[in-house]
């Protein structure tokens, strides 16, 4: 697992691009033609993984695949699984468990998920702080601290609750990998996603069809979505791991 984790990191197109620019620079040295090749499809490549368009179609078919539930839906379960996810993610899957247990005072949470590499992070006993601040009981939560990673949080979701239906809050593009693995060890989540990467102003045209409206400054390089993209290739490369290697 943790060579798999080392590798998948080194796919990142953010590392991956750099590694192959940086490679293309020392080829110019001995082969000029092979490393401005090189070079120049880093850069390329570098670009159009950071534009909002190019993103947005790498990372939404995760993000598209689980809708938000409704509220009248929210009677469902009796219980949410809250993955973490860093603490920028955390604090928004935690507005779902918030509308839930506005709707659903008596909402059982357990909360799961550690850093693979730092076990020692408490990030979800600040989540735990924040819901307590927010209006949730202490003895309403609980929190799941055996687990790495998103599959043994479904190992251990399944003990502890068997086959009871529950409301799985995680990012909206790391929803497919986690309903996945869930499922694949008999458990019955229904999915909650938040913390949307992609945000849709949907245009019609003269033949009915809808498409984003992009401006001009979204074919400008972000950081942020080339970390879009970093996101969407791990979990890609998650779930053929979890479909074809675990």
């Amino acid at each position: 697992m943790i060579l798999f984790k080392i590798i998948q990191q080194f796919l990142m197109p953010s590392v991956f691009l750099f590694v192959m620019i940086l490679i293309g620079l020392l080829f110019l040295l001995k082969n000029k033609k092979i490393g401005a090749i090189l070079i120049i499809i880093g850069l390329v490549l570098y670009y159009l993984f950071s534009i909002t368009p190019i993103a947005n179609l790498i990372i939404s078919p995760l993000e598209n695949k689980y809708q938000q539930l409704e509220n009248d839906q929210i009677s469902q379960a009796n219980k949410a699984v809250l993955l973490l996810g860093g603490p920028e993610s955390d604090i928004l899957r935690a507005t779902e468990v918030i509308r839930l247990h506005a709707l659903n005072p008596e909402l059982q949470v357990i909360i799961t998920g550690q850093n693979f590499l730092n076990q020692e992070k408490n990030q979800a006993l600040r989540l735990e702080n924040h819901l307590i601040a927010q209006g949730l009981k202490a003895e309403n939560i609980t929190l799941e601290k055996e687990s790495r990673t998103t599959g043994e949080s479904a190992k251990n979701i399944k003990k502890m609750l068997g086959t009871e239906e529950f409301f799985l809050i995680t990012s909206g593009y790391h929803m497919p990998r986690s309903i996945y693995l869930f499922k694949k060890e008999e458990a019955n989540p229904l999915a909650i996603p938040a913390d949307f990467k992609v945000y849709k102003s949907f245009n019609k045209n003269k033949w009915g069809l809808r498409y984003n409206n992009y401006s001009l400054l979204d074919f400008s390089p972000c950081a942020q979505n080339l970390r879009n993209v970093n996101l969407a290739f791990h979990e890609y490369f998650g779930l053929l791991y979890a479909k074809f290697i675990d």
